[in-house]
């Protein structure tokens, strides 16, 4: 540990922050917020994994939403187990990660792209409240691709073609992209949104099948569930590594992890997602259940020492924040 410290130490200045650092390749697929620097991430791995002993190196992300530290890892031949409550972190994270056959994947889109130009005949698919979040002509469009996803018997294939419609959905519902709350733009945006679902689509499945993994065959095992739960009854083993970026604390005025990730979820059938359909129903049900969701017992924190001394350097208007946080990690956790 000492020798990881001194190197991480040895860094300059600001080096840590990677300002201006843009997110490329795998790490661009899907929609997420407030994701982590891969770059930060890779550099930050590669010291420890370097200073560790072990050939067979594990790493757990309990918090592993888009899968950036998984991705990671497996760049770098550690094994890893994320765990996530938001169902589409999980998919996210699991078509980001699992290794697809290239043949597989081109086969697939070709067969996509001409049931797209010939399936007429499909269902109009509904939810509660659609028309609020989709105009009519959207709906269709949107429909029409899902049906076509739906066509398609590989559930692994199936799981790119639904990430690559979060994008459509992102791009063309009625929310508005510059808050991660739902919140619809005003009618008279709404009415300049133009219809190129189907288009877009096929853009987004040519654009994103580039950047899949097709080779690397580092195990990454992707679990959906609550993190305390999962760590505490069902993990078996120690980790290397535990690595992650945590969620924000406090859902209600931070990042919406789930209503950021509602909408497209709606779209998705059930049998590719890995919780219940009941999970869905309501557009707040996944971030009341996350971090942050609903309040806590106090936990103390004060005979942490390297937080104390951590707090001692930072203003009192950050270091109650910083508890707080620090207090719901604990709870879920049960460190």
């Amino acid at each position: 540990m000492n020798k990881i410290a001194e190197e991480l130490n040895s860094y300059p200045d600001n080096y840590w922050d990677f300002k201006g650092i843009t997110k490329s390749g795998i790490h661009n697929i899907g929609k997420y917020p407030a994701t982590m620097v891969p770059d930060m991430q890779y550099q930050l791995l590669s010291v420890i994994s370097k200073h560790l002993n072990n050939k067979n190196i594990t790493l757990l992300d309990p918090f592993c939403g888009s899968g950036t530290t998984l991705v990671i890892a497996q760049e770098l031949r550690i094994n890893s187990v994320g765990i996530d409550i938001n169902p589409y972190a999980t998919l996210l994270s699991f078509v980001k990660t699992h290794k697809y056959d290239r043949t597989d994947v081109c086969d697939a889109i070709s067969t996509i792209k001409s049931n797209l130009k010939q399936e007429s005949n499909f269902p109009i698919y509904d939810f509660y409240n659609i028309k609020k979040w989709f105009r009519d002509d959207i709906i269709k469009s949107l429909s029409q691709i899902r049906h076509c996803i739906l066509l398609e018997r590989s559930q692994d294939i199936r799981k790119f073609f639904w990430i690559c419609l979060s994008e459509v959905i992102f791009k063309f519902s009625n929310d508005r992209t510059s808050t991660f709350k739902l919140h619809a733009l005003p009618k008279e945006k709404i009415d300049l949104i133009e219809d190129k679902c189907i288009e877009y689509f096929i853009k987004i499945i040519n654009d994103n099948s580039e950047h899949l993994n097709y080779s690397n065959t580092t195990s990454s095992n992707i679990i959906y569930g609550d993190s305390s739960s999962i760590i505490n009854n069902k993990l078996k083993g120690k980790f290397d590594i535990i690595c992650t970026s945590p969620p924000y604390g406090d859902n209600p005025t931070t990042v919406t992890y789930g209503q950021a990730s509602i909408l497209f979820l709606k779209w998705i059938d059930s049998k590719d997602l890995s919780c219940s359909r009941e999970l869905l129903e309501r557009y707040t049900t996944i971030d009341k259940i996350s971090i942050g969701g609903e309040k806590r017992n106090i936990i103390n924190t004060k005979n942490i020492k390297s937080l104390n001394e951590f707090l001692d350097k930072i203003s009192l208007k950050k270091q109650s924040k910083v508890i707080n946080f620090l207090r719901i990690i604990i709870y879920h956790l049960k460190i």
